[in-house]
């Protein structure tokens, strides 16, 4: 059960009636570095920071976003739509509620909001020990039938990754387990990206059905190739500025 109220300025939905998760929110809120510690950055950019965080309670994944970028965009979107974020939470909490270990567990949302814009999004997240999928040598035909079972479970429970490569699957002591989800409408088109997505970077079998699923799946191809080619001339130009350093 998710609960809703208001605390410290911000809008939260917590994870039942668990008094942790607040006792961490404080503890991020007031810097207290008695009792958290960061383990491991896992992302730090201009707008998103995740790291793994230490408590008194254990760990957990924290991620932190400032909404700055294209502010009066997104401001007008979110007078017109639901928030991901709460969408998320609650779709998870669902999930569990009817037994799903897919994803990885949303115990903590906590957002500064104006109207229903949040400027400011604090998360907390399960932490699932185990390697990446992209860190193994092999990747098996059982672990490719257990991401496919666990799409096709997400995609039931109306839950979209939105970005399904092989870093956001994580090969736990329980079998594959789904992290960084996307709060966004699952629609049929959305599902379909996904199952195209984890064709192109795992092999996941997925076979477009209509004329409409063949334009999609070549739409991600083209896409997927130019992330690519971009992503190798980068790398390329990162060489030549080191080689040129010298």
């Amino acid at each position: 059960m998710i609960t809703k109220l208001k605390y410290r300025g911000f809008h939260v939905c917590c994870k039942s009636n668990d008094s942790r998760y607040l006792e961490i929110l404080d503890d991020i809120l007031s810097c207290n570095i008695q009792k958290l510690s960061v383990t491991k950055v896992f992302k730090s950019q201009r707008h998103t920071h995740v790291s793994l965080l230490n408590t008194a309670y254990g760990q957990y994944v924290l991620k932190i976003c400032s909404h700055e970028h294209k502010k009066l965009e997104k401001f007008a979107k979110s007078l017109l739509r639901p928030n991901v974020n709460e969408n998320l939470i609650e779709k998870i909490d669902l999930a569990y509620s009817q037994g799903h270990t897919f994803p990885n567990d949303f115990y903590l949302l906590a957002e500064r909001r104006i109207l229903k814009f949040a400027r400011v999004s604090i998360m907390l997240f399960e932490y699932i020990p185990g390697p990446e999928l992209r860190q193994l040598p092999e990747i098996s035909q059982d672990i490719l039938y257990n991401v496919k079972t666990a799409m096709q479970q997400m995609h039931e429970m109306k839950i979209v990754s939105g970005d399904a490569h092989e870093g956001n699957f994580i090969l736990s002591k329980n079998g594959v387990r789904i992290i960084d989800l996307s709060g966004k409408r699952c629609n049929a088109k959305r599902k379909i990206e996904d199952s195209v997505t984890i064709n192109i970077r795992l092999g996941v079998p997925f076979e477009p059905r209509n004329q409409w699923e063949k334009f999609l799946v070549s739409r991600k191809i083209k896409r997927h190739i130019k992330i690519k080619e971009r992503t190798q001339q980068r790398r390329q130009d990162r060489l030549i500025n080191h080689q040129s350093g010298h």
